[in-house]
């Protein structure tokens, strides 16, 4: 079993973000069966600073899981590397990885674009990603990126989303990798589903806030948050089939567990 925790946009100037973030900890603290790992779908933070990435790591840290982080547009990609890794590589490198996490094979590639709100995988990645899923091919696999591959129809946020170009590359290379079950994405700020490559695609809920849901097709509406829970994601095997769990996290419910 797998945890997603995507946009916790930690600050050092404000504790809202860690409170809640508090709230995401203690409920997984209390998930039965204990999951395998953590996986950290971009803007951990909100301004990158040592010390907010200290703060990020120390909270986690708490739950004694492996945590598997890639970068958001908020993310810097040295400072998220030297506390959730996955290693030493030269300064700038793109964070990624591919892991195990029990049955379930983890891969998470580096959408960012460092400077740009935007997201780009670049044909160096892309060929990366295709070497690493031949060397599985049998692997029940798990896609994560920062940057979702598909307009939502969120003005303001389809304008800082994945290359089209780079979307299209990426459909046509999981062509060949059926074993990749899901992808899996954050930056939106709200839960969505929708089929990409002929695979489900899900974008997970911020720890820290949530989207006003307006779909007019507008590019002069700016993003505001509404009052809706904010939750994060359970992915697991269930008789070999990849099933995601979305979880609200309302405070009020959490403080009286």
């Amino acid at each position: 079993m797998l945890v997603q925790l995507s946009d916790l946009h930690l600050r050092e100037d404000r504790r809202e973000p860690a409170e809640r973030l508090e709230h995401a900890v203690r409920f997984l603290g209390a998930l039965e069966p204990r999951p395998d790992a953590v996986l950290l779908s971009g803007d951990l933070v909100d301004e990158p600073s040592s010390a907010a990435y200290a703060q990020a790591h120390e909270m986690l840290a708490s739950l004694g899981l492996p945590l598997h982080a890639i970068p958001g547009n908020h993310d810097d990609r040295d400072l998220l590397r030297a506390r959730f890794g996955p290693g030493r590589a030269p300064a700038g490198a793109p964070v990624r990885f591919a892991v195990s996490c029990g049955p379930l094979r983890l891969i998470g590639c580096d959408s960012t674009s460092p400077g740009e709100e935007g997201g780009s995988l670049g044909a160096e990645q892309l060929g990366w990603l295709d070497d690493v899923l031949g060397e599985q091919p049998e692997t029940p696999t798990l896609l994560a990126l920062h940057h979702p591959p598909v307009a939502t129809g969120v003005r303001s946020m389809d304008a800082i989303a994945l290359a089209s170009e780079d979307s299209a590359a990426l459909e046509t290379l999981l062509g060949a990798h059926a074993q990749v079950r899901a992808i899996t994405c954050g930056h939106v700020h709200t839960t969505m589903t929708t089929a990409f490559a002929g695979r489900p695609l899900l974008v997970c809920p911020s720890t820290n806030s949530a989207v006003r849901l307006d779909l007019r097709a507008r590019d002069d509406i700016p993003f505001a948050v509404s009052q809706q829970p904010l939750g994060l994601a359970v992915h697991a095997l269930v008789d070999g089939r990849l099933v995601s769990h979305v979880q609200p996290l309302d405070a009020a419910t959490l403080a009286r567990q």
